[in-house]
C-alpha cells in the first residue's frame, strides 16, 4: 500500500524542522546587536545591554507555548509530527541555549548565566502551560 507525502512521518518532520530552523534564522538574524555572519546564534549575538541572549529566549518560549496549544488541542498524529517534533523542534535549540550558559559561565558572567537558565527553564514551562491552558485542556 502506498501513502502520500503528506503522509510520511519522516518528511513531516523534516518539513516541519526546516521551516522552524528558517524561523529561528529569520529571529535571529533581525534582532541581534552584532553581525553574526551567516552563523545565526545567540552566542554570536552580543544580546541586549544585561547580556542575555533574548532573541533565542524568546523563539524557545514560542516554541514551548506552540507545542503547549498543539497537544493541548489534541491534535492528530500528523500535525504533532509537522508542528510539535518538526516546527517547534527545529525553532527551539538546547544546544544553542548550552553553548549560551557555557559562554556566559566562561566569560565569569555566573549571574547572567544562572538567570539565563532560570528564566529559560522556568519562563519555557510557563509558556508551555499557557499555551496547553489557552488550548482549551488541562492535559
Amino acid at each position: 500500500m502506498r501513502t502520500g507525502l503528506l503522509q510520511s512521518p519522516v518528511l513531516l518532520v523534516a518539513g516541519g524542522g526546516a521551516l522552524g530552523a528558517g524561523a529561528r534564522w529569520v529571529v535571529l538574524e533581525a534582532l541581534p546587536v552584532g553581525s553574526t555572519e551567516g552563523v545565526a546564534t545567540a552566542a554570536t549575538l552580543a544580546a541586549v545591554g544585561d547580556g542575555l541572549p533574548w532573541p533565542l529566549v524568546l523563539v524557545n518560549l514560542v516554541g514551548c507555548a506552540l507545542l503547549g496549544v498543539v497537544l493541548g488541542r489534541g491534535a492528530d498524529s500528523r500535525v504533532r509530527l509537522l508542528i510539535g517534533t518538526g516546527f517547534c523542534g527545529g525553532l527551539t535549540t538546547f544546544s544553542t541555549f548550552a553553548v549560551d550558559a557555557a559562554g556566559l559561565m566562561r566569560d565569569a558572567r555566573v549571574g547572567a548565566a544562572a538567570t539565563y537558565l532560570a528564566l529559560s527553564v522556568v519562563l519555557g514551562l510557563g509558556a508551555f502551560l499557557t499555551g496547553r491552558r489557552f488550548a482549551g485542556t488541562s492535559r
